[in-house]
């Protein structure tokens, strides 16, 4: 029994060593990247862009994290419903929060996951886990029709091919966003000829829980979700510089899509900010204020979500070893 229990502890100390090493190096890619970032712009540009900001656009794009949170929430008890009998607002919020704060520093926000699923009493922790995962799915084909169309309109000048693009993007989005369990499927037979772990097939079970009903109103907030995402962008250009809507559309839609494709840093500090210069750049944006909105959005969406998070971990008591084991449950 002895043996089986140093045997436990042992594979959590593994486990959490592998956790760190990856944060670390995480780390390190966004501290390089990011200076390479800086190095590209002038510190005294950037100084002198947050001294002549303008504030109300900036407050506005703060006031709508309320909105990005409650979009988010509203989303999360939706699905809530499918595995637990009439969840709270409150306690989607807690799981919500809890995520967000997890995911923050874990490799690529696998904390979340844990996150949600720790905080819900009363429903399977797989079925939970693959819940987040559908939510994340969802999110990212968004970002992706939105991103692959916006690259169209970057790259290309013919308008004709550019919709063209985008019809195309649209209906296979559409057609996936709204069929999930067929990339289930996928992941059951793959985990059947291959991985062989009885834990993933519950957590892509997650995937087809939801009803038709329910299915649409996440989408509903998926969209939600994305549209606060550029209106916050929006707006905190135009704290700095001035730019239109359709421009900041196609600017925040191509930085969010390429962010999700490289996963390679925590909180996506350094890959959001190039990203933010580069495709802002195109419209005229000084360097100094893509960056400065980019840094900006991280501190709202991520940053103080995060550090209000760390409430709801105060308060589940967490360990390494249960992040490690809750999906057994």
């Amino acid at each position: 029994m002895e043996t089986e229990l140093n045997k436990t502890d042992a594979s959590a100390s593994g486990e959490a060593w592998k956790k760190v090493i990856s944060i670390a190096i995480r780390v390190i890619v966004g501290a390089v990247v990011l200076y390479f970032v800086f190095s590209l712009v002038q510190w005294q540009n950037v100084i002198i862009a947050y001294k002549s900001a303008d504030s109300r656009f900036i407050i506005i794009a703060a006031l709508l994290l309320f909105v990005n949170i409650g979009v988010r929430t509203l989303k999360w008890r939706t699905m809530l419903c499918s595995v637990k009998e009439n969840p709270t607002f409150t306690e989607a919020f807690g799981s919500v929060m809890l995520g967000i704060s997890l995911g923050s520093f874990t490799p690529g926000e696998i904390g979340e996951f844990a996150g949600r699923a720790l905080h819900i009493t009363d429903a399977k922790r797989s079925h939970l886990v693959g819940l987040a995962l559908l939510d994340k799915a969802q999110i990212f084909i968004v970002a992706a029709c939105a991103g692959i169309v916006s690259l169209a309109c970057l790259a290309l000048d013919n308008s004709l091919v550019i919709a063209l693009v985008a019809i195309v993007v649209v209906f296979l989005s559409s057609v996936f966003i709204m069929r999930l369990e067929m990339i289930a499927a996928l992941g059951h037979y793959l985990n059947a000829s291959f991985f062989k772990k009885s834990w993933l097939t519950r957590v892509l079970d997650g995937f087809s829980l939801l009803n038709p009903r329910q299915l649409f109103g996440t989408v509903l907030c998926t969209l939600a979700f994305q549209g606060v995402l550029i209106l916050q962008m929006f707006f905190l250009i135009n704290g700095f510089s001035r730019i239109s809507f359709a421009h900041a559309f196609i600017g925040t839609s191509a930085m969010m899509f390429v962010k999700s494709l490289l996963p390679i840093s925590i909180g996506d500090l350094g890959i959001r900010e190039a990203g933010s210069i580069f495709f802002f750049s195109t419209y005229g944006v000084s360097q100094a204020a893509a960056l400065n909105a980019s840094l900006i959005l991280f501190l709202i969406n991520i940053f103080i979500p995060s550090i209000v998070g760390t409430y709801f971990i105060r308060h589940q008591q967490l360990s390494v070893f249960k992040l490690t084991q809750f999906w057994k449950k």
